[in-house]
């Protein structure tokens, strides 16, 4: 993914053994085809900015103001991940001679070196499971917002939610037959701008529906905003939330694979993080200021109608759009290696990207709704790829030095491998109790809807406005 990643020895401050005409060639060819810092975290960035930060909203409901506390906690231990994952990926450039050219599945192999096999299949499985769930909460998100943009338009003759879900993946289809997508940053700052955009109008109109709701009367007597008090459920809930706005754990290290200078993805990562926060927060404190416990968990769903909410829908589309095959392309070759479909296009993949869709669209179908499949992906692989696995692998990574004389020793600080057991256990308890509330509630509990082809006509038509 990105730019062409370098096939020769990366430098590194710890170091390999290069002379100097080796050097010079490196660095020609970095400065020609890396990744630069500022660069590389704008691609962070635009990677993890997308569907999670419509719901952030909706998670404040159930943690009320101290919310804004848990995104700052979340964006500091993201950003502590990240850069532990980074440096995970330097140690294995170290240390094997085969991580010094280009590699298809970087995180899978840091498991993989970090505590054996079973951490690649872990890896592996984790990575499919949050991108395939990504598209189906892409594929919901589109419908939720073709139903919105067409409603004035067609009016009673407009698409069910339902049918709204086939029509996307229909039309997504196609695009997702193509191949590997090279050279393709300028997307990740395209999808980074309409996602801002999307933002901005989204709280300037949170701010108009607030002044409108407040400035009016009901029986004589204002009508306040109710805001909810916090409840552990609530607390729980907004963990699996406020975790799928963090979900680009699995591309750190295939980015950092692209940049000229690989020991400064730290920065990049740091950059990335705020540049979230800088978004997260006024997304997650204005609207719940706005709206209160109307908040839905699709936020532009609760704005009102009018040119900042079309512009919205507009720019999710777009982004939305534009993510779905460059997500899906991932998994896609990974199981196409498995099956040994050639890299070529040919009808083989047409095939499995084909049934591969439809298989997103029957779980969308059987789960239309957003605010459920984004808690269950949440809490379960993102929590797995982003708090867990990072800091436990680089423990290991760190500690294996000992065993080997030829490789540079790592001595880890007591603070710092005190922090990566703090995320470990946090992570690991969270991430269970986040993920049993979220097969409960998509099992029948709050917030349920059931599957599409469970519903009858009328309950079809009207499932959007519930989501």
């Amino acid at each position: 993914m990105g730019p062409r990643r370098l096939s020769n020895v990366s430098f590194t401050p710890i170091g390999l053994q290069i002379n100097d005409v080796q050097k010079k060639e490196m660095e020609r060819d970095a400065a020609k085809h890396g990744l630069g810092v500022i660069t590389a975290a704008v691609f962070l960035a635009g990677e993890m900015a997308g569907s999670g930060v419509l719901a952030l909203p909706f998670a404040m409901t159930g943690t009320g103001w101290a919310g804004l506390a848990l995104i700052l906690l979340f964006t500091i231990n993201a950003a502590f991940s990240g850069t532990r994952l980074g440096l995970c990926w330097m140690m294995l450039e170290e240390r094997y001679e085969e991580f010094r050219k280009e590699i298809r599945d970087p995180y899978p192999s840091i498991g993989e070196k970090a505590v054996g096999r079973w951490g690649r299949l872990l890896c592996t499985v984790c990575i499919c499971l949050t991108l395939y769930g990504a598209g189906c909460v892409f594929i919901v998100l589109i419908a939720s917002c073709c139903v919105s943009l067409f409603d004035t338009v067609l009016g009673d003759s407009n698409p069910s939610m339902c049918l709204w879900m086939v029509i996307v993946a229909v039309s997504l289809t196609p695009l997702t037959w193509l191949g590997s997508p090279k050279d393709f940053w300028p997307i990740a700052v395209g999808a980074l701008l309409t996602t801002i955009i999307a933002c901005v109008c989204v709280i300037i109109q949170a701010l108009i529906d607030h002044r409108n709701n407040t400035t009016g009367y009901y029986d004589g007597k204002p009508t306040p905003v109710d805001y909810p008090a916090p409840t552990w459920i609530g607390v729980i809930k907004a963990f699996s939330t406020i975790m799928f706005a963090f979900a680009g754990a699995s591309t750190f290290p295939t980015i950092q694979a692209d940049m000229k200078h690989k020991h400064q993805f730290k920065y990049s990562a740091i950059i990335a993080c705020t540049i979230l926060f800088l978004i997260y927060l006024p997304m997650a404190a204005i609207p719940y200021y706005a709206y209160g416990g109307d908040a839905k968990d699709n936020v532009a769903l609760s704005i009102s109608s009018g040119p900042l909410k079309v512009t919205v829908e507009i720019m999710l589309l777009l982004h939305l759009v534009a993510a779905f095959p460059i997500l899906l392309n991932p998994p896609a070759q990974y199981f196409e290696n498995l099956m040994k479909i050639p890299l070529e296009f040919n009808w083989k993949r047409c095939v499995f990207r084909t049934l591969s869709v439809l298989g997103l669209l029957f779980i969308a179908e059987s789960v239309p709704s957003f605010g459920s499949i984004l808690s269950l992906v949440g809490a379960s692989t993102v929590t797995m790829l982003t708090f867990i696995c990072p800091p436990y692998f680089y423990l290991r990574l760190s500690d294996s030095s000992k065993d080997n004389k030829e490789w540079t020793p790592k001595e880890v600080p007591l603070w710092e491998r005190i922090y990566c057991w703090v995320l470990i256990v946090v992570g690991f308890a969270g991430g269970a109790v986040s993920t049993a509330i979220a097969i409960m509630n998509i099992a029948g509990g709050e917030g349920f809807s059931p599957p599409c082809y469970m519903m009858s006509g009328s309950d079809n038509m009207t499932i959007s406005t519930s989501h």
